[in-house]
């Protein structure tokens, strides 16, 4: 009886590691398909010519660096949390932004800075401006993607290649602006009637008070002259139309007279 439960333990077990060794490999398999899925809204950090890309000078240059003039605006890829801002000796005036995507992105050799760690940021935010601070030959910006952070060994970097597009050095990028010009129209004001069926209702009921505003107003008229007929310039239109009538008939009997 022993030896049949002990049995079947083993045989638990090693289904067990079956399943592990299967989920792990499918979530994987999911992670690097995703990676297109998670960044396909991105869009570039700063414009300029590319200057050098990911893994050269001996496999430690983990990032893709994008030469401009100096104060060119710099842009947060997607939104996301700041993690860190300061003055690295290393990267000068960096920024780390930590996004929903479970990717983290760096700044690095920036002019100035104008957000502080803990603050939320929208994509394509303005966050600094190009420079030529820390370990840097000249004014660019130095951009990484990390998978899930970023660390001192930087095992996590990811080429920026596969998720902003395939450059090489000495191409120009630049921002897309379809957005912004959607953004423009779109808040410019739209002068046009409105029309719903509350407001309809209303305006057919503001038009029912008036037509009876007007008849009241009419009788009231009436009323009026009818107790007052002694002066004739008070009398309107309408009742000015019976008094000829009643002349043109007393006309008419007086030519009978005469026949």
């Amino acid at each position: 009886m022993g030896d049949y439960i002990r049995r079947i333990l083993i045989a638990a077990i090693m289904l067990l590691f079956i399943s592990l060794l299967f989920i792990g490999g499918k979530h994987s398999q999911a992670q690097s398909i995703s990676l297109s899925e998670r960044t396909k809204a991105w869009t570039w950090p700063s414009e300029g010519i590319i200057t050098d890309t990911f893994n050269t000078r001996n496999g430690t240059h983990k990032g893709i660096d994008i030469a401009g003039e100096l104060g060119s605006d710099v842009y947060t890829v997607d939104e996301g949390i700041v993690t860190r801002s300061y003055y690295s000796q290393s990267y000068g005036n960096v920024i780390f932004v930590k996004h929903e995507n479970d990717l983290e992105t760096v700044y690095a050799h920036l002019n100035k800075r104008f957000v502080e760690e803990k603050q939320l940021v929208k994509k394509g935010e303005l966050i600094g401006e190009m420079g030529n601070t820390g370990y840097s030959s000249g004014v660019h910006l130095h951009f990484e993607i990390h998978n899930k952070e970023w660390t001192v060994a930087k095992e996590n970097a990811i080429n920026p290649i596969l998720v902003l597009g395939d450059v090489e050095v000495g191409q120009t990028v630049k921002i897309a602006e379809q957005e912004e010009e959607i953004e423009e129209v779109v808040s410019e004001p739209i002068e046009e009637p409105i029309h719903s069926p509350k407001a309809d209702l209303v305006q057919e009921e503001e038009k029912k008070w008036e037509e009876e505003y007007i008849r009241r107003s009419m009788k009231e008229m009436e009323i009026n002259l009818e107790e007052d007929e002694s002066e004739f310039t008070t009398i309107p239109y309408k009742k000015a139309s019976i008094y000829l009538k009643s002349s043109k008939h007393l006309i008419e009997e007086k030519s009978e007279d005469y026949t």
